[in-house]
């Protein structure tokens, strides 16, 4: 009995990984809104004084995205990689940063508690669900499935055998047996067996849910974790969330209103569109490319809502769509792309000379080996009035202890983008 609940519970840890907050006494806002809905507003700061003689340059407001690549189970050197990156990440000189990835309430919390000094205010959406329940009948079909065709195969390599050799058990899974076990990728074997076979699910008290586009409730990885979070020095006037349709993990857009005096009311939406996965079979029998097609829509939809068609709108995050740019980026949905400039926004960086992949073949932690990449982590304008410039960050290499040997490693697997946009004053 014992040894089946270990290869039970390397089984059931994997699902955690389906997808590629308790206030310490700071002014920090993590709390989800309702629907539609403003949270209060941490009190804003003093202005600083203005000179009246003539037109001079205002200060420059730098915004960035960044994808940490925290997925347990799915990416290498997670626990590693986690406080050195967190710790370069609050290093960076930013004023509003978008991170995607980071699944895990210990990563977000640990996040929040370096930036508290320069990064006070925060939005990110509290997980869907808590415990659900599970019954024998579900779990055992997919642990058996798993151990013939699945083993011995470490946490990153297990995923996508999943995938690939057992996908009708885990579409075969309930929305509360998959959320319950896709909760907490650490908890072993017994705490599994009590958290999701005594099928006592708990409910999340507070807020009403964010709105959903496309669809009902479904099994989501990391019980609802979307991954995405707005961190800023701004104050924060207005914030919302958008559920986008999509499969095994929660994919949403986060909406905060902000005005900093140096360039003036910004709409910032911060997202991580769903991934084009080759080879891995998606679970309702559709593409990954329809999903993110599908998520464009809603996106672009909630953007007009939000803004009404008018005022500097800002769009950042990890798109996982993005253009050819000779001679080494190569294109990714670039008809996806398309769309989003087709409805008024700019990219900046991507029209720089020294433009270079986010996503990069030669980055250490996935191997390091080929010349091109992909651009495919964003920030996109639209009528803003004013001078953009990009720049990368975070694309340094680190060495961690894997064991007993060293390893060379990359932060993540992407590379974070940082652009300074600036105005004059009148």
């Amino acid at each position: 009995m014992r040894k089946a609940w270990l290869r039970s519970a390397t089984i059931l840890c994997a699902l955690a990984l389906l997808a590629c907050s308790a206030d310490k006494g700071r002014a920090r806002e993590s709390a989800g809104a309702p629907e539609g809905g403003v949270a209060p507003q941490a009190a804003a700061p003093e202005d600083a004084a203005r000179e009246d003689a003539g037109p001079r340059p205002a200060t420059p407001f730098r915004v960035a995205t960044y994808n940490g690549g925290l997925a347990m189970g799915v990416m290498k050197y997670v626990d590693e990689r986690a406080e050195p990156l967190i710790r370069a990440l609050a290093e960076q000189p930013v004023d509003l940063l978008c991170v995607q990835e980071f699944w895990l309430e210990e990563h977000w919390q640990s996040l929040v508690a370096a930036t508290s000094s320069t990064l006070r205010s925060t939005f990110r959406l509290p997980p869907g669900h808590e415990d659900g329940g599970c019954s024998k009948q579900e779990t055992d079909p997919l642990v058996a499935c798993a151990a013939e065709r699945c083993a011995r195969l470490k946490q990153h390599a297990l995923l996508p055998c999943l995938l690939q050799s057992c996908p009708t058990r885990l579409t075969g899974l309930s929305p509360d047996c998959f959320n319950c076990l896709s909760a907490n990728p650490r908890k072993g074997p017994d705490e599994l067996a009590q958290a999701c076979l005594r099928a006592q699910p708990k409910s999340a008290a507070g807020a009403r849910p964010p709105a959903r586009a496309g669809g009902a409730r479904a099994p989501e990885a990391y019980s609802g974790a979307s991954g995405t979070a707005i961190l800023t020095n701004a104050e924060i006037l207005e914030r919302d969330a958008l559920v986008l349709p999509s499969a095994i993990d929660r994919r949403a857009v986060l909406y905060t209103r902000v005005s900093p005096p140096s360039i003036g009311e910004l709409h910032v939406f911060c997202t991580h569109l769903t991934a084009s996965m080759e080879g891995v079979p998606h679970p309702r029998n559709t593409t990954w490319q329809k999903d993110q097609s599908a998520q464009i829509d809603a996106l672009l939809a909630y953007v007009d809502r939000k803004t009404g068609g008018r005022g500097a709108t800002l769009l950042l995050g990890d798109l996982n769509t993005g253009p050819a740019i000779a001679p080494s980026i190569s294109a990714r949905l670039p008809a996806h792309y398309d769309r989003l400039l087709a409805r008024g926004f700019v990219n900046p960086y991507a029209s720089q000379e020294d433009a270079r992949c986010t996503y990069c073949f030669d980055n250490p932690l996935d191997g390091g080996k080929g010349t091109r990449g992909v651009l495919i982590d964003h920030v996109l304008l639209r009528g803003f009035e004013g001078d953009a410039t990009g720049t990368q960050i975070m694309r340094s290499s680190l060495t961690i202890d894997a064991g007993k040997r060293k390893v060379k490693s990359g932060f993540s697997d992407h590379y974070g983008l940082l652009v300074t946009l600036s105005r004059r004053d009148t």
